[in-house]
């Protein structure tokens, strides 16, 4: 019997703890051809409705505030399918970026995530015409590449939350894709 792989194609998340007003504490970021589980931060809400009419199906802010308000906000995301190499992406992510965020601090930290995949962040720092501080945290799975934005509307903010995105990869796991018989 021959098998084939089935992956849902459109971002989704599942969040799968913490019900109530908080939302959520955990979710599962599905992609084309990867899916990965992130936990928030102590003091953060993960949200999977905020984000969603722009493309972000997985954002992260403080408690006490909303996607829309706060200061400081994450979001995680599976590149296109046409990026399955993280330094390949991250080169053009670059040149597309480099007029708006200006060069990059490249590679400021790296580590493993929680199941031991390496991952490294690169830093854009605001500029004359963007306002926003950034770190992207970029991490190599099979076949697929998955970033987690931090960006923060000030450099105070930014300092101050920064250190949120390294909690968050230390919840990061790679989900298999699990393979099923045709005809299901």
């Amino acid at each position: 019997m021959k098998r084939r792989f089935v992956i849902c194609i459109l971002p989704l998340l599942i969040c799968t703890t913490d019900f109530g007003q908080e939302n959520y504490r955990g979710g599962i970021v599905y992609g084309p051809k990867a899916a990965f589980n992130i936990s928030a931060p102590d003091g953060w809400i993960l949200d999977n409705e905020s984000g969603a009419n722009q493309g972000m199906p997985c954002v992260l802010y403080r408690k006490g505030s909303s996607w829309s308000d706060a200061k400081t906000v994450m979001y995680a995301k599976i590149a296109s399918t046409q990026y399955g190499d993280v330094d390949k992406f991250v080169a053009i992510a670059i040149k597309e970026m480099k007029d708006r965020h200006g060069l990059p601090k490249e590679k400021i930290e790296s580590g493993k995530t929680r199941d031991g995949r390496s991952y490294f962040i690169n830093e854009y720092p605001a500029t004359k015409n963007y306002s926003q501080w950034e770190r992207v945290a970029y991490v190599q799975l099979p076949k697929a590449v998955a970033y987690i934005v931090l960006s923060s509307q000030d450099e105070a903010n930014y300092r101050k939350d920064s250190g949120a995105l390294q909690q968050v990869l230390k919840t990061f796991v790679y989900l298999e894709p699990k393979s099923v018989p045709s005809g299901h």
